[in-house]
């Protein structure tokens, strides 16, 4: 099984926020009285994927490794004329040997035959 990911761009570390100072343009004392607007998010991140996402990759990993026993692997890709999600069926030498609809892709990945 293949995935095509376009790049992902580098994460620049950010510094910490400055605060004005009366020798900086566009300092007001109204500024310095009021808390510095933020324009960050707070984000809680699990320390781990909940069990139900861990559980259908292991299912997704163990289909992939029963469709390359079967000499197959599911290729997918986006046809750039509609912009729509081509599946492909592929043997392990990259022929293709069927497309099949991307919704039917998820329930061969769900254990459906192919």
């Amino acid at each position: 099984m293949s995935f095509e990911i376009g790049p992902v761009p580098p994460v620049q570390p950010g510094g910490a926020p400055r605060r004005a100072t009366p020798a900086s343009p566009g300092f007001s004392l109204d500024f310095a009285r009021t808390p510095a607007a933020r324009d960050t998010a707070l984000v809680s991140l699990p320390a781990t994927p909940p069990t139900e996402v861990l559980d259908a990759v292991g299912a997704a990993a163990a289909r992939a490794a029963e469709l390359r026993a079967s000499n197959r692997e599911l290729h997918f890709r986006k046809d750039e004329q509609t912009g729509r999600v081509i599946v492909e069926v592929r043997d392990l030498a990259g022929n293709v040997i069927r497309t099949i609809p991307p919704s039917h892709a998820l329930n061969v990945m769900s254990g459906a035959a192919l």
